[in-house]
Formats: C-alpha cells, structure tokens, sequence
C-alpha cells in the first residue's frame, strides 16, 4: 500500500512538473506551431543545431571519437566536449531520436530537425529539473507543495530561457546542482557518499566548464552549511571533508574519461587573453524588471523583510546563500571568476535561483508561524522596493520592455496582495492560491521575457523555417548541386569551400559535405596558429574561435584537397587561379581545382621548420609544394630559395592619407596607399602583399580593409573576438597599381613585403604528382593507406590536422607522428610497398577508461560497506 502510494505521488509530481513546464514554454510552444523556432540566430543556428546534426550522424554511424567532416578534420570527442560529445542528456536524447528514425517516426535528423526538437527537449529538461530539485527539497524536510513551488522557481527563470535559446547545453548544468546539494546533505546527515560520488562523476563527464562553475557553488553551499546546522546528529565536518574528499577523487575518477580529454581540448585551443580592465562592482543592472540573467521573483523580495523567518536555520541558510550570489551578480570580477578568469559573464545565476526556490519553500512552509503585522511589514518594504527599482527601470528601460515592466508589477500586486491575504485568513486554501499564484505569475513573466527580450529583441523570431530552407542555410538548390559532385566524385577526402550567402562557418556541417571552415569554442590550435602564423590565411572576417576558406590561394587549396568551390551568381567573387566552372543552376557556380594533389604526398625533400618561419608566405607554401616541412629536420634539411621582395622596386603613394615611420593617418572619408607596381606586374599571375596592420584608436569600431578585389573586416580592440594577429597577407590578381584602402583613422602599417606568384611551382608539382596505385580508406577514427614507394621517398603526409591522441604504423610497426607542414599528419615511410595506419583515440582515452573502471569498483565496495554498517551497526 506504501508502495503503491509512492508510486502515484511520484505520477502526480511529474505530471505536475510536465504542466508546469509545458505552460512556462507557452510563448514557444505557439512560435513551433507557427514555424518559428526556439533557437538564437547566432550560435544557434551556427553551432548548437549544426552540432547536435554532426554529432548525432557520427554517433548512429558508430564514429565516437573523430570527424572528418567537421572543419578539416578533428575529435569531436574532446573538441565537443564542451557542447554534447560527452553530455549525457543529450546522449539519452540521441537515443530516443535514433528509435523514432528506425521506427520511421522521422527521417534523417538534420539542422531543422533538431531547430524544431528544441522547444520540446527543452519541456523534458525543466520536467526533469522540477522533479530533481523537489526531491531534493522533499529530502531536506520541506513539505511537498512548497518544494515543487521553490523548484519551479529555479528551473523557470530567466536565465534557463536565455541558455535554452542561445547556448542550450548550458542549461543542463541545471539538473547538477540539486544532485549535488543532496550529495552534501546525505554525507552531513547519513555519513553516505555514493549520491555525492555519482554527481560529481556525472557532472564532470557531461560538461568540464559548468563542472567548474558547480563546484564553485557546491564549495559556498559546504562552507555555508558548515557554519548553519540544520539537524541533530551532523556528520562532523572532520570526517565531511574526508568524504568530500575522497568521494569528489572517486567521482573525478569515474567522470575523467569524459572531463580529461575535454580538458584537454580546451587548454590545445587558442584564444588571445582578456586585456580589458575588470572593475570590481557594476550595479547598473536592474534585477527585478530588466536584468536578462537574473529577475528575482517577487516572493523572494516578500521573504527577506520577514523578519522572524531568519531564525529558521534552513530558510536561513538558502537565504543567506541567495543574497551572497546576488551580491556576486553584481561583480564583474565575480563574472571573470566564474568563466574561469576570462572576460566577465553572467552565466552563473542559475546558481542564485536554486537557493531563491529553496528559501521560497522554506519561507511557504513558516508562513502560518508569523504574524499579521510582519505581513503587512514584508508587504509596505516590498512596495518600497519596486517603488525604488521601478523609477530606476522607467529611466533606462527600451520603450519596447514597459509592457514586461508592466506585467511585472502586476504579478508582484497579485502575490503581495494573497500574501496579505493569508496573513488575515489562516487558511490552506490561500495558502494553495499563494502558491498558485507564485507558479502562475512566474510563468506569466518568462513567457514576457521570451517574447519580448529573447524573440522580438533577441533575433530568435527571425530563426524559422523559410529562413533555414533559404539561400543561407540549407538551401535545397545549394544541396542539390552538391550532391551532384559528390555523386560524380568519390576520390579520398577532397573538400570544398561554401560556407553559404551569409557566411556561416559550420554550413559543411549542415549541408553535409566535406569543407574547408569550421565555428566552435575549441579549435585545434595547430591549426589556428596554421592560419594565424604560419600561413596567414585571410578568412574574410577576423573572428576568434573560427577558420574559414583558404585566402583564396591556390598552392593551398591544391595542398589540402581543396577541390571545389561555389559560389552564388551574379555576385563579384574571386576565382583563384587553375579553378574551372563544372556545374551550374539558376542560382549557383561550382568551380573544380585542376590542380589537386594526392592525398597522400611522399617526399625525401624536408625542409626545416624554424628555418621555413623565418622565409616570407608564398616562399613557406613553396616549401609545402616542393616537399615536407617538419620540426627539427633530420640531417641535411634541404636550402629554401627565397623570393625577391618587390616592394624594392616599386613606388608607394598615399591616397587621402599621409604615411611616415609605419604610420598612416588616413584623413578622406576612404583612404590609404596606392602601390604602385608599374609593369613588373605583368611577369606574374597574383601578387602576395604582407604586412601588419592595427588601428591606432582603441575605441573605434570595426573596419574594412580593401586591396584591389580583396577585402576583410577587423576587429575593434574592445571586441571580445578579437584575434590579437595584425599580420595579414593578402592575395591578389596581378595589377600595376594596388590600391589599399580603409575609413579615416589612425593606423600603424608597417612590415611591408610585396612577392609574384606565376604557379610554376604548382604546375610541376601538379604535372608530377600521382594518384595512381594509393588506396584510402577513411573511416571512424582510422585512416588505412596502401601504396607503393616506388622512388624510396623517406617521408608522408597527409591533409589531416595533427592532434594529441593520433597514433600511427608503417607496415605493423609503430612510427613516430610528425608534426608536418606546420600542422598535419606525417610519418617516416618504408621503400617499396607500405601499410599506413592512423587511428586516433581522445588524449588520455585508454588510461582514463581504466581509472574510471577502478574508481567505479571502489565506489561500489565503499557503498556497500556503508549498507553492511546501516543494517548491523555492529560490523
């Protein structure tokens, strides 16, 4: 009968949690039906929706650790890490998904798909996150009402919608937090680790960046709990930090094989330092009307003037909690802290919410304990309150939130006055109403704050179906064309570069081809600093975190299988050289490279890297063409002849503008320099102009460079994207004149080199090279290659990104990985037939897979110990 009953409270509770969550998604819930989508514009649509595609079409197809397809190749496992690769609600969900594509429920999960999933996984989550937390607040003595009250004031806040929206694997950092306080709790009253043991492992597997952010928390929440007592008998805290301890080193144990190689991942990315000031304190933001990340209900506010409620040690300790990350909110240093001691961000509230819902149903549960004149004290501070903050937000709110302001105060009128009303009528049916409304007047503001901030001001209206079926994002006609070279084409990894009419660095994932760009938080620096340094690849737009194309350079399109490209037509793009029309529609151009190269480049020519660094571009993309570039070349590493700087012979002259000591001071609306080449330039096919380049003014916005039929952006130095490289080399047809060009301003233009490229390097190469007798077979995490070294070359690479976790073997036997050609797989070869075997694995995979089994068995033995103990105290 017990049973029975907890089984139906458990229904009840989740059914419970299901509505509430279904009505706080309503304003989505209509925007689905109307095909508009809960999905930011911008890293929405080009991460989040592109990922969950990638990763969910590696998954099914049994690829676990790496993608060929993402960028130029990269382990999504560790590179991933940070989004889905390792994140376990997005795993269940992959598994449902999966089930209804076998079923035929759907077909071929794309970008769309999961655009339009989003809403209702996002119902799931807060089901879930209502549950959790009110279990948890049911375990720490709070009655059932008032806990499911607190936990739908956690899971629906302000903070959830706007992850949900733009960054939705941040909200899943959600479902840790009250696992982890029931860790805490169940060591301080039960001297039980294992819940504490199981969150730790499954937070640090799913996510090591809101892994960090928790244990922050879960750190504050311990040393709060070790000064305030809530029951008889505590653990003491000697032995709480044993278990703490050795419980958060088990957990770690089980949870490394997913946090290690993310880890790992991020600390291989490159991204230049934050240099901006941090202040200390910033109270600009208004938390009751406007804040985006934290609007603190109003039964919260009520709470803190109850005087007599502070002596409850429970509502003490969230209370207490609450106003200290209230206070944090405030602090941008606070902010850098949380985001690991980078640029302050707001993503920590959540953490706030959690102990608002706690002390919210700690407070429920005393209201009938205090007295009318405390309620009518709570309620006038309450309105004084508003009365403060309101005036404030008329001040400085858009003319577009006072509707949010509006229903704000409504909400607020409504509680204070049920509040009031419960003070004069001790009742359980006011109470019920209190909490009824509480729920209701919550979901009322978030489905505002939706509307207004997050749609109609935060872009997610524009994010529908027409525009991910339109020409910049997953066009059918753009599709169409593509699948027709992939159809006629089945050589070894070529890859083409398209990133769509609006420039979305992941489309190649979207549009499922092989391409030549890539957009996610962690990159593999080695090829960052490919683009950055080595080669300084334009990508057309300066932007961290990001490479894109190949500058429009034809050495290095032939280099690393750059086969095709499109572009849209009647639209001015560039051509590179030794690129022919193939295919066309009404609306698109597909372009092959005659020049390709194998797959497979073997060579007894290295060059040495350091020496390479130190040669001007386009003689580095020679060294590539001509043969190998690796770290520490062994013997006699061959000479690199140099190219002839031309800007030794021409004549530069500023064009609305003066130039003196590397200084340009561009006075005209549109200025800069005409270099003036005369007619050397018609010796040569493109011309490679470098140079460094920096607007003086660190306050100015970001401005266009042209050069000829070049162009880029650069970043204002206050912009968080900002790469830090003012190196530039820029790659343009042959012309007597080069005219550089920008807005007025100040800019410091020094280092200037000027080279001709005629491609006679790239045809020889190109007329010797063959693709005769090589075998390639790509697949998973493994790369086979049979050939025959005819010419007893001593060296291979191949257009695969070198990473930490490859591995390689030349004919059964282990090989050295090289570093080659700044940032790709090479390996010595043996003469005549080889066997070639690159499999990759994450960093650290195999030893943190045995520490995970280990951590795992002892977790289990100590759990089952302490059960022996609980059942005979005498053991």
């Amino acid at each position: 009968m017990v049973k029975s009953m907890t089984i139906k409270r458990t229904l009840f509770l989740v059914l419970a949690a299901f509505a509430a969550s279904f009505f706080s998604h309503f304003f989505f819930l209509n925007e689905w039906w109307d095909d508009r989508y809960m999905l930011g514009p911008n890293d929405g649509l080009n991460q989040i929706a592109p990922f969950k595609e990638l990763l969910y079409n590696e998954f099914t197809n049994g690829s676990f650790f790496y993608s060929f397809s993402f960028g130029i190749g990269a382990g999504t496992y560790s590179q991933l890490g940070y989004y889905y690769s390792t994140n376990i609600f997005f795993l269940f969900s992959v598994v449902i998904v999966y089930l209804f594509d076998s079923m035929g429920f759907i077909h071929s999960p794309d970008a769309l798909f999961w655009a339009q999933a989003n809403v209702w996984i996002s119902v799931m989550r807060v089901t879930l996150i209502i549950t959790v937390t009110t279990a948890v607040f049911r375990y720490m003595k709070l009655t059932a009402v008032p806990a499911f009250t607190g936990a739908s004031l956690y899971a629906i806040s302000a903070i959830y919608f706007r992850h949900v929206v733009y960054w939705d694997f941040f909200a899943d950092a959600f479902l840790w937090v009250p696992l982890l306080v029931l860790g805490v709790e169940k060591i301080i009253r039960e001297k039980h680790p294992v819940w504490f043991i199981v969150a730790v492992a499954g937070m640090i597997f799913t996510n090591f960046y809101f892994a960090y952010i928790n244990l922050i928390f879960i750190a504050i929440y311990i040393a709060f709990r070790s000064v305030i007592k809530l029951v008889n008998g505590e653990t003491p805290f000697k032995i709480q930090c044993k278990h703490y301890i050795f419980g958060g080193l088990l957990g770690f144990g089980m949870g490394s094989i997913g946090f290690v190689p993310a880890v790992y991942g991020y600390f291989n990315n490159y991204r230049p330092p934050y240099e901006e000031f941090v202040p200390i304190w910033n109270f600009a933001d208004n938390i009751l009307f406007t804040s985006l990340t934290l609007l603190v209900p109003p039964i919260f506010i009520l709470f803190m003037w109850v005087g007599s409620f502070y002596k409850n040690k429970l509502f003490l300790l969230f209370a207490a909690i609450s106003l200290f990350l209230i206070i944090l909110h405030f602090s941008p240093l606070a902010g850098s802290v949380f985001n690991g001691f980078s640029a302050p961000r707001n993503r920590f509230e959540y953490l706030a919410y959690f102990a608002i819902g706690g002390a919210t149903a700690a407070g429920l549960q005393l209201l009938s304990k205090i007295k009318l004149k405390e309620f009518l004290k709570a309620a006038s501070l309450t309105i004084i309150t508003y009365a403060l903050y309101y005036d404030s937000y008329f001040l400085t709110a858009y003319s577009e939130e006072t509707n949010k302001g509006f229903i704000i105060l409504w909400v607020a009128g409504a509680v204070a006055a049920v509040f009031i009303l419960f003070g004069w009528i001790r009742k359980s049916a006011v109470l019920y109403l209190l909490m009824a409304v509480i729920i209701i007047g919550n979901i009322t503001v978030m489905n505002n704050h939706q509307r207004i901030v997050l749609s109609e001001n935060g872009g997610a209206d524009g994010v529908t179906r027409d525009y991910l079926q339109s020409g910049d994002y997953m066009n059918k006609k753009q599709m169409e064309l593509i699948q027709q070279v992939q159809q006629r084409d089945d050589e070894a990894l070529y890859r083409m570069d398209w990133r769509g009419n609006d420039n979305r660095n992941n489309i190649p994932v979207i549009q499922e081809f092989n391409g030549l760009s890539s957009y996610t938080s962690i990159q593999n620096k080695n090829i960052l600093f490919f683009y950055y340094h080595d080669m300084e690849i334009d990508m057309g737009h300066e932007s961290v975190s990001r490479y894109s194309g190949l500058g429009d350079r034809s050495n290095l399109y032939s280099l690393l299988r750059g086969k095709y490209l499109m572009h849209e037509k009647n639209k001015e793009e560039v051509v590179p050289y030794g690129f022919k029309k193939i295919l066309e529609n009404d609306n698109y151009i597909i372009y092959e490279n005659t020049n390709t190269l194998p797959f497979i480049k073997t060579t007894s020519n290295l060059y040495d890297e350091d020496l390479v660094s130190k040669a001007d571009i386009l003689s580095r993309e020679h060294a590539m063409l001509d043969g190998i570039v690796v770290k520490d070349a062994p013997g006699d590493p061959k000479t690199l002849n140099q190219k002839n700087n031309l800007l030794e012979d021409v004549s530069i002259k500023p064009v609305n503008a003066t130039y003196k000591n590397g200084q340009l001071e561009v006075t005209g609306e549109k200025g800069g320099l005409d270099i003036q080449v005369g007619g050397k330039s018609k010796e040569f096919i493109d011309l490679y102009l470098s140079f460094y380049l920096e607007n003086n003014d660190r306050q100015a916005p970001m401005f266009r460079l042209e050069i000829n039929e070049f162009q880029t952006l650069r970043k204002s130095h206050q912009s968080l994207y900002r790469t830090g490289v003012n190196d530039i080399t820029a790659r343009v047809s042959s012309s007597e004149t080069l005219s550089l060009r920008m807005r007025e301003g100040s800019y410091t233009l020094e280092d200037l080199e000027l080279y001709g490229e005629n491609y006679e390097k790239l045809n020889e190469i190109t007329a010797s090279a063959t693709q005769q007798d090589q075998q390639v077979d790509i697949g998973d995490n493994r790369i086979t290659l049979l050939f025959d070294n005819t010419e007893n070359n001593s060296h291979a690479v191949i257009p695969i990104p070198y990473e930490r976790g490859w591995q390689v073997k030349v004919n059964g036997e282990k090989q050295e990985l090289l570093e080659a050609n700044f940032a790709f797989l090479g390996t010595e070869i043996d003469k005549g037939p080889n066997k070639i075997e690159f499999v990759y694995y994450p960093p650290y995979f195999m030893i943190c897979l045995i520490i995970a089994i280990l951590s795992c068995l002892i977790t289990a033995a100590w759990g089952w110990l302490n059960w022996r103990k609980r059942k005979n105290p005498r053991v």
